[in-house]
């Protein structure tokens, strides 16, 4: 990462949408954390869990789905970090930067898929784009000013339509052609509580485990390494 001399720090980064809008720290240090690891390299990284579920925040997701694998995701108690004065869900992220290999297959399998999309409306962009074309050109002859604004409008709504389209179709069979199991895990005891004493920890094997936890957070993780298969609930890779 080379240095920006009397330029905003958002503008050394691929994520920030605007190097003039106000970007979350959190952001940053994925886009950060996943650059400085080898390929291979793994990660763990807690994070607030709107990065997880607001709509808005797709393209950080993205992102990550286009050089990591997903190997767990950890949900918090709200708890977690209150006695620290931060009241946001959080979750634990663990990521596995792809390998030289691996990135070309997942780069080969997205490329496919994008052309096959693009083949399969090709046709229907093409006669819509005609149709409008020829009826934006009627206006300008005929000088109809708000006609030809009207015409031109439907044709950039249209083409940008189309192109949302084709990338949730595409991203679809991305999912489909490079899916892989992700381990899952809803942890209400994590060995802190609200007012920042030593709590009950179902995380991993320990003297203050819950008694009514036959397996911790670990163990299952483990036996899910073992045999991803035997565990129904998980979901695919790309979100």
């Amino acid at each position: 990462m080379k240095a920006a001399l009397n330029k905003p720090i958002a503008s050394l980064f691929e994520l920030p949408k605007s190097t003039k809008a106000n970007v979350k720290t959190e952001i940053l240090f994925i886009e950060r954390c996943l650059d400085l690891l080898k390929p291979g390299g793994r990660l763990g990284i807690v994070l607030p869990e709107g990065i997880f579920n607001n709509p808005s925040l797709s393209y950080v997701r993205e992102f990550t789905e286009n050089r990591a694998f997903i190997r767990a995701v950890v949900s918090l108690s709200p708890d977690t970090f209150i006695s620290s004065g931060a009241s946001v869900k959080c979750s634990l992220l663990f990521l596995q930067k792809f390998s030289v290999e691996e990135t070309q297959r997942f780069e080969s399998t997205y490329s496919i898929a994008k052309e096959e999309v693009k083949a399969k409306y090709a046709d229907k962009i093409r006669t819509e784009r005609i149709r409008l074309a020829n009826a934006i050109q009627r206006a300008k002859n005929d000088r109809n000013i708000g006609e030809r604004k009207v015409l031109e409008k439907e044709l950039k709504d249209y083409l940008n339509d189309m192109e949302n389209k084709q990338f949730v179709e595409a991203r679809q069979l991305l999912k489909e052609r490079f899916d892989y199991p992700i381990f899952m895990y809803e942890a209400e005891r994590v060995g802190i509580s609200a007012t920042g004493e030593e709590d009950q920890n179902e995380l991993y094997p320990n003297a203050n485990q819950p008694s009514d936890i036959k397996k911790t957070c670990l163990e299952w993780y483990r036996e899910f390494l073992a045999d991803p298969k035997a565990f129904p609930n998980v979901v695919g890779a790309v979100l």
